[in-house]
C-alpha cells in the first residue's frame, strides 16, 4: 500500500481506529456474506461497508419493488425492477471504494461452495424459513459462525450459532418456527396439481388445473409455496400466469409488517457483533443468547438457548454418525418418506440407499436393509444430507 493510499484510509477510518481493541486489518482481510437484501440486509451491508470489511457478498433472488423504498435504503426510484443486489452492490461501492462487492442475483442454494468456504461470518437477512434453515445447515457444515435476524413490524430478534458451542437455528425450531411453517414443512410433497386447486379454493381462490400444473413444473405444490414465490421463480412463468399469481399473493396477503427504524436497530446490532465477531476476542465477547426486541414497549429480551446434543443439525450425534430411524421391512419408501417429513418437518425428502435412489412405491423389503444401514435423506431445507441410520424391527 503506498503512502498516500495509507493516508487515506487513515484518515476514512480515524473515529473507529480510536476505539481500544479496534484492528483495522482484520476487517480489511475479512469476508462477509449476507443473504437477504431487503431492509435488514441493506442496513447491514451498508454498516459493514462503511467500517471497512474487506469483501461483503450480496446474494438476493428477489428485485426492487415500489414497497421496498420506505425501508431498504440502498434503493431509489431508478432501481426499481433492477437486481437487488446488483442494485445494492453498486450503491456500496459509491459509498466505500476500497472494498469489494461481490454481488449474486440467484437462490443462495445454487452458489458454489467454495463461496461459503471463504467467508468469516454469514448473515442471513432472510424472510422465509425453508432457505433460513437451508443456510444454518450450511453454516454448521462448514463451521461457519452465522449471524441471523429478522423482523415483523414493531419486533426484532438476533441470534448468533457458532457451530459446535451455541444451539443453531434447528435446536429449538418447535418453539421458534412460526406454526404454519411448521405445518407447510411437515407436509409430504406427494402432490397433484388438483390437490392445490382445492386448498386454493378453500382460501376463496379460484385456478384452473392448468394454471396449477404451471405451478408444479416449478415446484410450486402448496399455498405456503405461491405466498413465498420470488423474483427468479415468478420470471420463469409466461405474463398469463406470472399475472395470476400476483393476483394470489395478494390475495393471500403474505407480507408482514415492516418498519425502517425497526430494521435499523436489530441491523445496527448485527453489525457490531459482527465487527465483534471478526476481531475474535479484542473487542469483547460475542454475545450468544437470542434478544427480542418490542418496540411498543422499547423493551429487549434475551433468551438463554442451550445447544441440543439430539438437534438433527449441530447435534453431536448426526455430525459423528448418523441418528436412529427405527423401520418395519413391509414398510414403503413413501411410508418412510412420510415419518421422516412429520420428525424432520422436511416436506421434499428424496432418499438414498447405497447406490439407489428409493422409488415411493417400493418396499423396504426389496433391499433386505440391516440395521446400522445408513440411507441419506436429500432434502432443499439442508446444505448435505441428512444421514439416518436404520434399526429394523421384526414386523
Amino acid at each position: 500500500m503506498d503512502d498516500e493510499l495509507e493516508k487515506k484510509l487513515l484518515e476514512r477510518y480515524d473515529r473507529q481506529l480510536r476505539i481500544e481493541g479496534w484492528d483495522q486489518e482484520k476487517l480489511t482481510r475479512a469476508t462477509a456474506i449476507i443473504v437477504g437484501i431487503g431492509a435488514t440486509g441493506c442496513e447491514l451491508a451498508k454498516n459493514l461497508a462503511l467500517m471497512g470489511v474487506g469483501k461483503i457478498v450480496l446474494v438476493d433472488n428477489d428485485v426492487v419493488e415500489l414497497s421496498n423504498l420506505s425501508r431498504q435504503m440502498l434503493f431509489t426510484d431508478e432501481d426499481i425492477g433492477k437486481s437487488k443486489a446488483m442494485a445494492a452492490a453498486e450503491k456500496l461501492r459509491k459509498m466505500n471504494p476500497w472494498i469489494k462487492i461481490e454481488p449474486y442475483f440467484e437462490d443462495v442454494r445454487k452458489l458454489d461452495q467454495t463461496i461459503f468456504e471463504k467467508a468469516d461470518v454469514i448473515a442471513s437477512c432472510l424472510d422465509n424459513w425453508p432457505v433460513r434453515r437451508w443456510l444454518n445447515s450450511l453454516a454448521v457444515e462448514l463451521n461457519k459462525v452465522l449471524v441471523d435476524l429478522a423482523m415483523d413490524g414493531f419486533y426484532a430478534n438476533f441470534q448468533t450459532v457458532i457451530p459446535g458451542k451455541t444451539a443453531c437455528l434447528e435446536c429449538h425450531g418447535d418453539e421458534l418456527i412460526p406454526k404454519e411453517t411448521q405445518l407447510a414443512e411437515c407436509t409430504l410433497r406427494r402432490r397433484r396439481p388438483q390437490d392445490l386447486v382445492e386448498d386454493l379454493k378453500a382460501s376463496g381462490i379460484d385456478v384452473s388445473v392448468k394454471i396449477a400444473e404451471k405451478f408444479f413444473k416449478l415446484n410450486l405444490k402448496t399455498v405456503y409455496d405461491l405466498k413465498y414465490a420470488q423474483a427468479d421463480i415468478l420470471e420463469k412463468l409466461d405474463e398469463k400466469t406470472r399475472k395470476k399469481l400476483y393476483e394470489i399473493q395478494e390475495k393471500l396477503k403474505p407480507k408482514m409488517p415492516a418498519l425502517q427504524s425497526v430494521a435499523a436497530l436489530v441491523s445496527a446490532i448485527a453489525s457490531t457483533e459482527i465487527v465483534k465477531i471478526l476481531h475474535e476476542g479484542s473487542l469483547g465477547e460475542i454475545f450468544t443468547e437470542l434478544l427480542v426486541y418490542d418496540g411498543l414497549t422499547n423493551q429487549f429480551t434475551s433468551v438463554h438457548l442451550e445447544r441440543r446434543a439430539d438437534c438433527f443439525v449441530c447435534g453431536d450425534e448426526v455430525r459423528q454418525e448418523a441418528i436412529s430411524f427405527p423401520v418395519k421391512l413391509h414398510e414403503t419408501v413413501l411410508d418412510i418418506k412420510k415419518r421422516i417429513a412429520q420428525e424432520f418437518s422436511i416436506p421434499d425428502p428424496e432418499i438414498l440407499y447405497k447406490k439407489w435412489r428409493l422409488k415411493d412405491d417400493q418396499k423396504l423389503s426389496e433391499f433386505q436393509p440391516k440395521s446400522g444401514d445408513i440411507i441419506y435423506v436429500h432434502t432443499s431445507r439442508r446444505f448435505m444430507p441428512l444421514p439416518l441410520r436404520l434399526e429394523v424391527a421384526e414386523d
